[in-house]
């Protein structure tokens, strides 16, 4: 019979090389509960995993939302959404833990680092492994690791997490895409009238000092126009659909904003039909590396990775003396980082990453 190890032993050395699993096919469960572009940056587990543990079970514990990005993922056996309440409510997680329980994971996983994520960890039982970090409930593990690996290279720390658990080098985030999605995504598109080679715009995320400048969407779209690039389509969630109408609202030639018009289980599929992404610091753009599109990202205000994508990536930032400054920008609301990155900057860096002549002068 299985037992859980006892969570007041905490093994922290940053030395320490776990050893395999005593059994041929493991119960590993994945904890990454949120958020969008942190679970695409920990897909990088999967194939590390998948490799050392050919028959393991691999099961992945996320919020009901964020979950859909995963569906379909024929590396993840198992596909566990947690309910929204489960954190308020002692019912809750007592439900929760005799289901996770009666799965019988011989390792738990915790790549969040948060005190939530580590009680749910707990919750689940077998060997938990996490990551060390500044909040509560480093108890509740019975291993920690640093988030190691080069802060340049993309999902770093993820990738470091699987190579110390499996003892394989983990490679960069990778979605599949399944032949179903992609097929309904393309009927989708036929609806809407959407032609091959569009680039696919990802302008939102949660912070405003991660934003673009708002009024450089519309100049960039008329200018990759110009070039013979395009159509251009808006993707984002629910609450950017007014920020989106903004923008569609300025733009003088065509673009389609789906805003808030796709589900997280369709995105690989729309992004891995795109010619490029362009976006900010965020999951969208983060989905469209790890479907192995051209992808442009603008960093400003936070650590820019530049190395270790399988497809073409080019990351513009300018790293001023200020930047990264992360949650605490100096600069008074003008986002100096974001507004260097002029439209045409941009314009010029898809046009060569797509191997597109410059327009004619008129």
């Amino acid at each position: 019979m299985r037992t859980s190890s006892p969570a007041s032993t905490v093994v922290s050395d940053p030395a320490l090389v776990l050893p395999a699993a005593d059994a041929d096919a493991p119960r590993i469960l994945i904890v990454r509960l949120s958020a969008l572009g942190d679970i695409v940056f920990a897909s990088s587990m999967l194939d590390a995993l998948r490799r050392r543990w050919p028959r393991a079970h691999i099961a992945w514990l996320a919020q009901g939302g964020f979950a859909g990005i995963l569906d379909g993922d024929p590396r993840v056996d198992e596909l566990i959404r947690a309910p929204a309440e489960v954190l308020q409510s002692p019912a809750a997680l007592w439900r929760l833990r005799r289901e996770l329980r009666a799965r019988r994971f011989d390792w738990t996983f915790e790549v969040q680092g948060l005190f939530k994520s580590r009680l749910v960890a707990w919750l689940a039982g077998g060997t938990r492994v996490g990551f060390r970090s500044k909040e509560p409930g480093a108890f509740l593990m019975r291993h920690l690791l640093d988030k190691g690996g080069d802060i340049a290279d993309i999902a770093s720390e993820y990738r470091y997490f699987a190579a110390r658990v499996s003892g394989l080098r983990a490679g960069p985030p990778h979605l599949v895409v399944g032949d179903a999605r992609r097929a309904a995504v393309a009927a989708r598109r036929a609806e809407l009238g959407i032609a091959d080679g569009f680039v696919a715009l990802c302008p939102f995320t949660t912070r405003p000092q991660k934003h673009w400048i708002e009024d450089h969407w519309p100049q960039l779209v008329q200018r990759l126009h110009d070039a013979g690039v395009g159509p251009c389509v808006l993707f984002g969630g629910p609450g950017d659909a007014e920020a989106a109408a903004r923008i569609a609202a300025a733009t003088p030639v065509p673009l389609i904003d789906l805003t808030g018009q796709t589900r997280f289980a369709e995105l690989p599929a729309w992004l891995a039909q795109a010619r490029l992404v362009i976006g900010v610091d965020t999951g969208l753009t983060h989905i469209g590396i790890a479907v192995r599109t051209p992808t442009i990202a603008l960093f400003g205000s936070t650590c820019p990775y530049t190395k270790g994508a399988e497809s073409p990536l080019l990351v513009m930032y300018d790293a001023l003396p200020c930047a990264p400054c992360r949650r605490r920008p100096t600069c008074e609301g003008r986002y100096d980082c974001m507004r260097g990155l002029t439209p045409q900057r941009v314009a010029t860096a898809a046009r060569q990453l797509l191997g597109v002549a410059p327009p004619a002068a008129p």
